[in-house]
């Protein structure tokens, strides 16, 4: 599901834009310059709320460029119809600030902004690409764009900086009638805002800052709200269609969610039928369940339709049964409907989709939560379930799922809960592989791997969205090996459990190097670590590593006729940190060479001075595992 969430730049000017010159000091300050991608010039919002109806958010910026890292050279604009687009005005500056030219409203690009699911969506996006690389340059926008559905109910909030972002002048105005209640926050700056009466009866909010110096996104950071700083913004009431929400709880704002799903799980009389069969015999209600999980499965397809509140409003069980198609709320409320036909008690429960380190809420304040996507939960027998996934097994959401904050979605009230956990227990896979080299250094390899949990996903997706010729092309270009065919391929996984497993044959054009009579082997080809977190000295922020997982290997070497071990590269090393485990040993019997390794990714979350410690694991695991065997020829 993709939700009407827009995050935007939204703009207005306070001062006229065609000018040939711009009224800003010939160059930022000397103090912003250090980490710097851009820097902000001039930044001004200002958002005035008329009703919990409708408001204007009104934008402009002035942002100087400094080099080709910085992706403040391409501007992008969300609206949809009910918040369409006026004033729109853009220049472009050389290094003195003198104008280089005028960009005209034509030469923004307007797109769909949809996904590849979604079969109809009425929000767009103008995009403008500047494709200027004359550095330092200086761009200026304005626009101004009306606030109304759910881009009033979900107020943007000020993202003062980016990472590499420096600013010399921000401000935030925020006008509220007297009567309407604005929430507000500061994330990760003091800052207060000043309030003031405005004579119409408005009462403003008005925050500033200046002379921000740039924050260096550092590798395995936390989400970037808990790092940089922002003010969040939420109003107390609003109204949408025939709906009325509340931003001043997260008990209220389910309640609000909750609301748009009432009456629309009814059952035609020909599906109730249907059920009656499919539930006949079940023993309990964790079998009544799964059986009606695997019978939405194999009747449903997910395809988006957003459109005004539908972004948040699933269509009617009825018109998902009539379709056979739906988004995730829908079919997640079609799922909550058969449940409830058998008497079970689901709830929908949104949620942020994403492989990135998800959103942290804060329990005691409600803004824009960045949902994006909406599973269901089955208290009663504590069963998660995807409704989007046509295969996934009962009570797997998925990685882009696991460990985060959620919103059960409640008539009654919004409730926070935590989604499970894949730890290194469920996150595993198992490779054993055999590899015969001959004298002219081809390999013939055979080798099967199973997967658990996180690391099973791929290959689940590999069986059912490939045909099998594709799915031979993709391990081609992705298996660490030089592969000269790849034969005997399956790819399998099992339809109730979180379970995957490969299996081929190859034949290899080489292995390793040689140089002279010695040939060096590497004793992991198959998923050796290359890639280690980079250094980082003075590090300011928290490491987080959320993926916990399990890698163990049993590999045999046949030795080329003519060639004998002249060294082994150890015969056993352990390493054992807080951040994982690293074991391996190494054994000649007879002509082969035999590996035994493993490898434990733990989850993390740890202070900023661990960064080293954590780095250098790391790199030790990627050292030994980038080592060689060495054979020597004996002629």
């Amino acid at each position: 599901m993709k939700f009407k969430i827009i995050s935007v730049l939204l703009l207005l000017a306070w001062s006229p834009l065609l000018r040939a010159q711009i009224d800003l000091a010939p160059k930022p300050i000397d103090s912003l310059l250090p980490n710097a991608k851009e820097i902000v010039r001039v930044e001004r919002i200002k958002i005035r709320l008329n009703s919990n109806t409708e408001g204007i958010y009104s934008y402009r910026k002035v942002v100087t460029v400094l080099n080709n890292n910085s992706t403040a050279n391409t501007i992008y604009i969300g609206y949809d119809p009910e918040t369409p687009i006026s004033q729109l005005r853009a220049n472009l500056y050389d290094k003195n600030n003198q104008l280089l030219r005028k960009i005209k409203k034509e030469e923004f690009e307007d797109y769909a902004a949809v996904d590849g699911f979604s079969i109809y969506q009425d929000s767009r996006v103008k995009v403008l690409n500047l494709n200027h690389t004359d550095f330092p340059f200086t761009v200026e926008w304005e626009y101004e764009q009306k606030l109304k559905g759910i881009t009033l109910a979900l107020l943007p909030d000020w993202d003062i900086q980016r990472y590499g972002t420096a600013v010399e002048l921000g401000e935030l105005s925020v006008e509220v009638p007297l009567n309407t209640q604005l929430h507000h926050r500061s994330v990760n700056i003091q800052l207060n805002p000043v309030v003031n009466a405005l004579k119409d009866g408005y009462q403003q909010y008005l925050w500033k800052v200046r002379d921000l110096k740039a924050v260096k996104e550092e590798p395995y950071s936390p989400h970037y709200e808990q790092v940089l700083p922002q003010v969040q913004l939420a109003i107390n009431s609003f109204q949408i269609a025939s709906y009325s929400g509340s931003m001043s709880s997260w008990k209220e704002f389910g309640r609000f969610m909750a609301s748009l799903y009432q009456g629309r799980d009814e059952l035609p009389l020909e599906l109730k039928n249907e059920l009656n069969t499919v539930l006949n015999g079940a023993k309990n209600n964790a079998e009544k369940v799964e059986r009606l999980y695997r019978y939405m499965q194999g009747k449903m397809r997910y395809v988006s339709v957003q459109l005004g509140i539908g972004g948040w409003q699933p269509f009617t069980a009825e018109y998902v049964h009539r379709n056979k198609y739906g988004d995730c709320k829908a079919l997640t409320n079609f799922m909550k409907a058969l449940l409830n036909y058998a008497n079970i008690k689901a709830y929908p429960v949104a949620i942020q989709n994403t492989d990135e380190a998800p959103r942290v809420f804060d329990e005691n304040f409600v803004n824009d939560p960045g949902f994006n996507h909406v599973v269901l939960y089955v208290p009663s027998e504590k069963i998660w379930l995807e409704c989007t996934s046509t295969n996934y097994p009962i009570n797997y959401l998925g990685e882009s799922n696991s460990d985060r904050q959620v919103l059960l979605l409640n008539e009654e009230g919004g409730q926070l809960l935590r989604t499970p956990v894949l730890s290194s227990k469920e996150n595993r896979e198992y490779w054993r592989a055999e590899f015969r080299i001959d004298a002219e250094g081809k390999v013939e390899n055979s080798a099967r791997a199973d997967f658990y949990g996180a690391n099973h996903e791929l290959y689940r997706a590999l069986k059912e969205s490939l045909a099998a010729k594709e799915r031979k092309e993709w391990l081609e270009e992705n298996l660490h090996l030089a592969l000269e065919s790849l034969d005997s391929l399956q790819v399998n996984y099992q339809k109730d459990r979180a379970e995957a497993s490969l299996s081929f044959k190859a034949a290899l054009s080489r292995m390793g190097s040689r140089s002279g009579k010695r040939w060096f082997v590497p004793f992991n080809p198959l998923n050796p670590l290359t890639k280690a977190p980079a250094k980082a000295e003075n590090r300011l922020q928290r490491v987080v590593n959320r993926k916990a997982y399990v890698q163990e290997s049993d590999l045999s070497f046949t030795l080329p006729a003519g060639y004998k071990v002249e060294s082994l590269p150890f015969s056993d090393k352990k390493l054992e940190s807080p951040f994982g485990q690293y074991e391996v040993k190494v054994e000649q019997l007879g002509d082969k060479i035999l590996v035994k390794r493993r490898l434990q990714i733990e989850a993390v979350n740890l202070p900023a001075t661990e960064y080293t410690a954590f780095s250098n694991f790391y790199r030790e695991v990627a050292k030994w595992d980038g080592t060689k065997m060495v054979l020597v020829s004996d002629k």
